[in-house]
C-alpha cells in the first residue's frame, strides 16, 4: 500500500470534515472525485461535508451574536461588503443564508452580520442546512461528474480570483452595453 492509498484509507473522511468546517470547494470537488473512482463512498463524503460546514457557519453565527463589539470591529474591514450583504439582507431576506456559500469572499461577514443583527437561531440553522446541502452536493456531484477538470478549474478560480472577477466583470460591461444598444428607442408622439 502506497502513501496515497494510505492516506485516503485513512484519512480522507477525517481531513473532509475538517475542511469543510472552514469552506471547502475544491475539497468537495476532491472527494467527489475520489467517490467516482470508488475510494470513498458517495453518501458518507455529503453527509460529512454537511455535517462540518452546519458546525463551522454555527460557530460563526455564534460569534457575531455573543461578541457583537469584537465582530463589530472586525468587520470594518469589510465595509464594502458588509453594505452590499446588508442590501441583500434586506432584499431577499434568509435566501441569504442559503446561497451565501456561493458568493465567493462573503461568507465569514455574511454569518457573522447575520448572527449581530438578531435573526433567529434556528430558522438561521433550518436555512444554513438547506443552503450547505446544495453546497455540498453541488460540488461533489461536479467533482464526481468532471473529475480531474474541476478540481483544476475551482484551483485556477481560487488562484487568480482578480483576474476571473476582472473577466467577469468585462463580459457583464459587454452585455450590458449589447443589451443597451439591442432596445428598441421609445417614441415620443
Amino acid at each position: 500500500m502506497g502513501l496515497y492509498d494510505f492516506i485516503i484509507a485513512h484519512f480522507s473522511y477525517q481531513l473532509l470534515f475538517i475542511w469543510s468546517i472552514f469552506e471547502g470547494e475544491i475539497g468537495l470537488a476532491i472527494a467527489g472525485y475520489l467517490s467516482e473512482r470508488s475510494h470513498l463512498y458517495l453518501p458518507y463524503v455529503i453527509a460529512i461535508a454537511i455535517v462540518g460546514a452546519v458546525i463551522g457557519d454555527t460557530v460563526l453565527y455564534l460569534t457575531g451574536r455573543l461578541s457583537r463589539h469584537k465582530t463589530e470591529r472586525w468587520l470594518k474591514r469589510y465595509e464594502t461588503r458588509l453594505k452590499r450583504l446588508e442590501h441583500w439582507f434586506k432584499r431577499y431576506g434568509g435566501w441569504v443564508i442559503v446561497f451565501e456559500r456561493f458568493i465567493y469572499g462573503t461568507h465569514i461577514p455574511s454569518l457573522l452580520m447575520i448572527g449581530m443583527s438578531g435573526f433567529g437561531f434556528w430558522r438561521f440553522f433550518l436555512l444554513d442546512l438547506l443552503g450547505v446541502a446544495v453546497w455540498a452536493l453541488t460540488f461533489t456531484w461536479l467533482g464526481y461528474a468532471f473529475g480531474q477538470t474541476v478540481v483544476d478549474l475551482l484551483a485556477v478560480v481560487q488562484r487568480h480570483l482578480s483576474a476571473v472577477m476582472i473577466a467577469g466583470l468585462f463580459f457583464f460591461v459587454v452585455y450590458q452595453l449589447y443589451r443597451s444598444g439591442n432596445e428598441p428607442e421609445s417614441r415620443e408622439p
